[in-house]
C-alpha cells in the first residue's frame, strides 16, 4: 500500500505540473495574439497555482517510494507535456519526439514493474539519525561543491567580460542539477526519520527540523538558479542540461547512496536500471539541448561588448572638443 500511495502521489505531481505548465504556455500564446485577452491572467494564474501545488505530492512521494521511481516518473512528465501540447496547444510533434515518448514510456514501465518497492521511506521503523550513514559524507562533499559553484557563478559577472562568460553555460546547469539532487537526498532520508509528535517535539528532534529547513532552503535555491539560468542562458539549452544532470545524479544516489537495488535479484535490478536509463534517454529525445543557441548567445554578447567599447571610444574622442568649446 505504501508503495502505491507514493507512486500515486508522484503521478499526481506529474499531471499537476504538466497541466500547470500547459496552461501557462496557453496563456502566453493568447497574450501574443491579443494582449487584452480576458482569459490570459486567469489561465496564467491557474497554471502557476497548479505548478506550485504539484510540489506537495512530490515531497510526500519521495518519503514513501524509492528515489529511482520518482525520478523515472519525472522523466515521464515530458511525455505528458508533449501530449498536452499536441492536443490542446496544436503544436506539431516530430518523429524524434514520438520515439522519445515511446522510449520514456517503456523505460518507466520497466522501472515500475521490476524496480525496488521497499526503500525510500520503506517499511523499516523510523530512526533518530540518518538511516544511510554514507549520506553524511555525500552531503558534505555535495554541499561543498555547490557552495564553490555558486561562488564561481557569481564571481564570473565581476571578473570576466561578456565575451568570456561562457562559464555560465557550464556552472549554472551543474549547480542547478546538483541543488535539486541534494534536495531529494534530504527528501528521501526524512522518510526514515521519526516525525515529531507535537510542536514542542521539533526542539527535541533537531535532525528532522534541520531536514525540513534544508529541503526548503535547497528548494528556494533551485528556484533562484532556474530564474537565473532563464535570464542568462537560452532556455532550450539550460533546461535540458540541468534536467539531465539532476536526473543522472538522482540515479547515482539511488544506486550508490541509498542502495535501492541491493536486495533485488540481479535480473530485476538490471531491467530496472535499464528502464531508468531508457526513460532518461527518451526524455532527452523529446527535449534535446539545442547547443546552436549558445553560438547565437555568444555572438550577441560580443556585439554588445563591441558596441559598448565603440561608444566609450567615441565619447573619449569627443571629450577634448567639448572641453575646448567650454573654454571658448
Amino acid at each position: 500500500f505504501r508503495f502505491w500511495l507514493g507512486f500515486a502521489l508522484s503521478l499526481s505531481n506529474c499531471f499537476l505540473s504538466s497541466i500547470g505548465f500547459t496552461l501557462q504556455r496557453k496563456a502566453q500564446l493568447l497574450y501574443e495574439q491579443d494582449e487584452k485577452h480576458h482569459n490570459y491572467n486567469l489561465l496564467w494564474a491557474t497554471g502557476v497555482a497548479l505548478y506550485v501545488l504539484a510540489a506537495i505530492p512530490d515531497v510526500l512521494a519521495y518519503t514513501l517510494v524509492p528515489q529511482v521511481v520518482c525520478t523515472t516518473v519525472a522523466c515521464f512528465r515530458l511525455v505528458v507535456v508533449t501530449f498536452l501540447a499536441q492536443t490542446f496547444l496544436k503544436e506539431n510533434v516530430e518523429g524524434r519526439e514520438v520515439y522519445g515518448m515511446v522510449a520514456c514510456t517503456i523505460g518507466t514501465l520497466l522501472c515500475l514493474l521490476f524496480g525496488p518497492t521497499s526503500e525510500g521511506g520503506g517499511e523499516e521503523a523510523p530512526v533518530e539519525e540518518f538511516y544511510h550513514p554514507q549520506v553524511w559524507t555525500y552531503l558534505a562533499m555535495g554541499l561543498t561543491l555547490l557552495v564553490g559553484l555558486l561562488m564561481v557563478e557569481h564571481a564570473v559577472e565581476y571578473v570576466c567580460s561578456m565575451s568570456q562568460r561562457g562559464l555560465h553555460f557550464v556552472v549554472l546547469p551543474l549547480a542547478t542539477g546538483l541543488t535539486f539532487a541534494l534536495e531529494k537526498v534530504f527528501n528521501t532520508e526524512i522518510g526514515f526519520v521519526q516525525t515529531p509528535g507535537s510542536f514542542t517535539g521539533l526542539v527535541k528532534s533537531p535532525l528532522w527540523t534541520g531536514m525540513v529547513v534544508s529541503i526548503a532552503m535547497l528548494g528556494l535555491t533551485d528556484f533562484y538558479l532556474n530564474l537565473r539560468g532563464a535570464a542568462r542562458m537560452p532556455v532550450q539549452v539550460f533546461l535540458p542540461i540541468s534536467f539531465a544532470l539532476a536526473t543522472s545524479l538522482q540515479f547515482f544516489q539511488s544506486l550508490a547512496i541509498f542502495g535501492e537495488f541491493d536486495r533485488m535479484r540481479p535480473l530485476h535490478a538490471a531491467l530496472s536500471i535499464s528502464g531508468a536509463v531508457i526513460s532518461l534517454a527518451g526524455a532527452l529525445l523529446i527535449q534535446p539541448p539545442r547547443f546552436s543557441f549558445l553560438t547565437h548567445e555568444e555572438l550577441r554578447d560580443e556585439e554588445m561588448e563591441r558596441g559598448s567599447l565603440a561608444h566609450a571610444k567615441q565619447r573619449l574622442a569627443n571629450a577634448p572638443e567639448s572641453s575646448e568649446d567650454g573654454i571658448e
